[in-house]
């Protein structure tokens, strides 16, 4: 998703080695499902954030819940990029050798088999054909759908090529097939030989070549997401767009291509989170055949400078450097303050996935004090929440934090109260965090639970909150 370091030094029309405008940010971050990943840039060390810490590839009783802990790769490792899913997670050293922890039960690791590997992140170390796997430079996970039935990795080398493992069905193969099981990397053919420099996924795959071109495939045979009204979703088919692109975000019902005058295009199924009309989703206009030009739908004041998305909600930087958001806001991921009423919800406190149950669907100005936001950071896989951050190295977090991920070290009180309430430790604004200052987590109950303190799951956690 939003994580492409030096690759992009190929760019022949000089984007800059982050992708988004700007240079190398002082952390880079990887939001996951229940986990965050936050590299140091100037040391390379990498850290995971979750309830649960052996998400980091680390023992559980290895640090403090809630809190950064240094994910469980040798300390001498400089971490470049670093990716996560539903339930694995991958890293990129600057050797390009890709490291992999958490779940595998579809392949996820690469690492040629779908067993249990145990806590501790292991190296992939060849391809499907037996050579080395190296020389990578970015990484990024994938899932469509909420379960494991179709997720995975991707990579993209120093050479500009694309590699993919985990269950590619879908399409997401790129070689003609539905696709299946791939316990090792194997290389998507891009066609033309075109150099790849960036990719992002979740239900369908976006990658973005040196010369600006766009190509996007998979999708379950649901072509409408892909952009290039082609009847084939199972090879990447070039993106119809006016001028050449310099970046790219999406992957799932709503995408984007950003050109390189600053004009940001946008297709999928979704139409109203994508800003067009304003009747709402249950009013939203067709899908567009084509990419389609968002500059009046938008109406933002500066053009576009960097995008990105959740699953649910987009994110952008204009070149005056504010932070803008708009999408699906149920559980405060638009950053406008707000979110569905969860004390009277039913279930109370617990989003159910509903499509545009609160809609924001034009942009929306977030922290108008803050003029030098530089980078945002979401992902696909199920994250409901975002990261921006400034030229200073400040980071603003907000959106659901039911897996103690936004750096705010809040954690649920017990694994059963946040399973039954969890929006409880929804944060509606983008609020100043700084993780590593942390010396302890605060452990907080739901507000159901401070009304209703005796009935289970509740009487698991006593407070006089």
């Amino acid at each position: 998703m939003t994580r492409t370091i030096c690759m992009l030094l190929l760019y022949i029309f000089s984007l800059p080695a982050d992708g988004q405008g700007q240079a190398q940010p002082k952390y880079l971050v990887g939001p996951g499902e229940y986990q965050c990943f936050i590299i140091n840039s100037s040391t390379g060390r990498g850290y995971g954030i979750s309830n649960n810490l052996s998400t980091a590839g680390v023992p559980p009783d290895a640090g403090i819940p809630g809190l950064p802990v240094p994910v469980g790769i040798p300390e001498n490792v400089f971490l470049v990029d670093i990716a996560s899913g539903l339930h694995n997670s991958v890293a990129v050293d600057r050797n390009g050798e890709v490291w992999t922890w958490g779940s595998n039960v579809v392949g996820e690791s690469g690492t040629g088999s779908v067993a249990d590997l145990g806590i501790a992140p292991v190296k992939i170390e060849v391809d499907s054909s037996g050579d080395p796997f190296k020389d990578v430079v970015a990484v990024v996970c994938w899932s469509w759908g909420s379960t494991e039935v179709s997720n995975g990795n991707i990579a993209v080398k120093s050479d500009g090529t694309v590699w993919i493992w985990g269950n590619t069905a879908g399409g997401m193969r790129g070689d003609g097939q539905a696709g299946q099981v791939n316990t090792r990397p194997v290389q998507v053919r891009i066609p033309e030989g075109k150099k790849i420099v960036k990719v992002v996924a979740g239900c369908i795959v976006i990658a973005l070549a040196s010369d600006g071109t766009v190509w996007t495939w998979g999708g379950n045979n649901f072509k409408v997401l892909l952009g290039t009204n082609s009847a084939d979703y199972a090879h990447p088919h070039r993106l119809p767009l006016p001028q050449r692109a310099k970046d790219i975000a999406g992957g799932n019902y709503f995408s984007y291509a950003l050109g390189v005058n600053g004009t940001l295009y946008g297709w999928g199924f979704y139409t109203s989170y994508l800003g067009i009309g304003n009747r709402g989703y249950l009013g939203q206009e067709p899908p567009p055949t084509a990419p389609r030009d968002l500059t009046r739908e938008l109406n933002l004041p500066h053009p576009v400078s960097s995008v990105v998305t959740n699953s649910v909600s987009t994110h952008v930087i204009l070149t005056d450097g504010s932070l803008w958001g708009w999408g699906d806001n149920s559980s405060g991921c638009v950053g406008n303050g707000k979110e569905l009423d969860f004390a009277n919800h039913q279930p109370p406190y617990s989003w159910d996935w509903g499509p545009g149950q609160l809609l924001v669907q034009k942009p929306v100005r977030l922290l108008r004090g803050v003029n030098n936001f530089v980078r945002i950071f979401g992902g696909s896989c199920a994250v409901f929440y975002t990261y921006a951050e400034t030229a200073a190295g400040q980071l603003y977090s907000w959106g659901r934090n039911k897996g103690g991920v936004i750096g705010n070290g809040v954690v649920g009180a017990s694994p059963d109260i946040v399973a039954v309430y969890p929006n409880s430790w929804d944060v509606t604004e983008p609020t100043l965090v700084d993780p590593f200052s942390l010396k302890e987590n605060k452990v907080v109950t739901s507000p159901w639970c401070i009304l209703h303190p005796d009935g289970s799951p509740c009487n698991q956690f006593r407070t006089r909150q």
